[in-house]
């Protein structure tokens, strides 16, 4: 017989007697019990609730915004692996070049298909979400993604030779195409559910799951890179399908977004990308210079700068930072929710304009570098996916967003480890690579500062009436 020990015995009826006080009626007596089994007394509470003018309950998050979740960390790992696998696979696909010369062109792939391709994702599937609803985006982009990288470890490298280069462009191509509805239709999707106003947190989170895709990412290709192994090279692109997939049937079984379904339906009817370039091109110009940060920043701190130390220890100290800028990213959130979400972002783009050249200048130690920049680009990324959510209303949401981000893709997501290793391979110094996202900061950092970048937090009559 196991032994009751007299001090838990008497918190436990410490605390039932407590709860009978709050409770006043015999209701109590039947929902808890001692577990004698596992010598531990605990209050096990099975249908208890409190009524003090209305029935109390709990808050919970949605099963769509964990599945949202899953799918920005399976969109992450699968955009994220070719530029990890990228100068393994320069050597096979461009035999007759130099190494530098080699990863250089490896990178111009993705250049390429995010400039050209990115953009028409974005436009057709911002269309979709505001129109179809933003459970199809999510849907239908996932699956594309995911097929698009299984395709990638289906090349036949080292039977093609130097031609490989054309099926990972063409590959490259199409993810780019469903990355312009996947990523953000998620975080979307995910913030719409959650139905938080203060969504820095939220935000932040998301971004988390993000860096997770990430993470596994590059410690994937860090390993295959220290083998060696073609096969273990094709294997990182398998993972990141079968992780599509999944996400895939997840979204299946998920509900439209309470926002999405708030819209009267004749507003639908009216959807022009051409008249909302004209009518919201402040808004879709200031959200272009914020998200140009964010895809600089992840460019520059994680791909750059360890092709430019090029030590083989710089991978797995890209994979410490990674998971420290996880969490940096879940304690921005929480920062955005008490001190204002903008404002926060302003914060992080004025210390990157201050630190970014001192830093790159003095710094020796690859890891402090990239930790240091990676806490101050935390604060511009983590609430990002929030100020971008009330920066439009919900009938244009996804046109809004989806534009703004194909637009920042184009300009600066392919083009800043191109452009820095040109500057580096010049000149041969870090800091004067910094001048690219130096200039990239000033103006997110003078965008926000003034005046007219401070508008209300944008949530649309229509939701806000069914919210109430």
């Amino acid at each position: 017989m196991t032994r009751i020990r007299p001090k838990s015995f008497i918190n436990y009826w410490i605390q039932v007697i407590v709860l009978k006080a709050a409770i006043m009626d015999d209701s109590w007596k039947s929902d808890y019990r001692i577990d004698y089994g596992s010598q531990i007394l605990g209050v096990t509470m099975t249908s208890f609730k409190i009524s003090i003018g209305e029935e109390a309950t709990r808050p919970t998050l949605p099963k769509e915004v964990w599945i949202g979740w899953i799918a920005s960390l399976s969109e992450a790992y699968n955009m994220a692996i070719y530029t990890f696998t990228a100068p393994f696979l320069a050597k096979v696909l461009f035999q007759q070049e130099t190494v530098w010369s080699a990863v250089f062109f490896s990178y111009c792939l993705i250049f390429a298909g995010s400039s050209l391709f990115y953009p028409l994702g974005a436009t057709y599937f911002g269309l979709m979400g505001d129109k179809r609803g933003r459970n199809k985006t999510c849907i239908y982009s996932t699956l594309g993604l995911a097929i698009a990288t299984g395709m990638m470890g289906l090349i036949p490298v080292h039977l093609l030779g130097e031609q490989a280069w054309v099926l990972f462009f063409l590959c490259i191509c199409f993810q780019y195409f469903f990355s312009g509805g996947e990523y953000y239709g998620s975080i979307v999707f995910s913030l719409e559910h959650s139905k938080v106003q203060k969504s820095g947190l939220m935000s932040g989170i998301s971004c988390l799951f993000a860096v997770f895709g990430i993470v596994a990412a590059n410690g994937l290709a860090a390993l295959s890179l220290l083998m060696k192994n073609e096969l273990c090279i094709k294997a990182c692109f398998f993972v990141g399908a079968c992780g599509g997939l999944i996400s895939y049937i997840l979204k299946t079984h998920c509900r439209e977004t309470p926002a999405f379904a708030a819209i009267p339906q004749e507003s639908l009817q009216s959807i022009g990308i051409v008249t909302l370039i004209k009518t919201k091109w402040p808004e879709i110009l200031g959200a272009v210079l914020i998200l140009g940060q964010f895809y600089v920043l992840c460019s520059f701190i994680f791909i750059f700068l360890p092709l430019a130390y090029g030590d083989q220890s710089s991978g797995f100290d890209t994979f410490k930072s990674l998971m420290a800028y996880g969490l940096f990213l879940a304690a921005a959130g929480c920062i955005a929710n008490r001190f204002g979400v903008a404002k926060v972002i302003l914060i992080g783009a004025g210390l990157l304009s201050i630190s970014i050249f001192p830093l790159c200048y003095f710094c020796r130690n690859f890891l402090t570098l990239q930790m240091i920049l990676t806490v101050f680009a935390s604060l511009v990324i983590g609430p990002i996916h929030s100020w971008m959510l009330h920066h439009f209303e919900v009938q244009e949401r996804c046109r809004g967003i989806f534009i703004s981000s194909a637009i920042a893709m184009s300009v600066f997501g392919g083009s800043t480890v191109p452009i820095c290793l040109i500057v580096f391979e010049r000149f041969h110094s870090i800091a004067i690579c910094c001048i690219f996202p130096f200039v990239i900061f000033v103006l997110s950092f003078i965008y926000l500062w003034m005046p007219f970048s401070k508008s209300p937090t944008k949530e649309g009559p229509s939701f806000q009436n069914r919210q109430r």
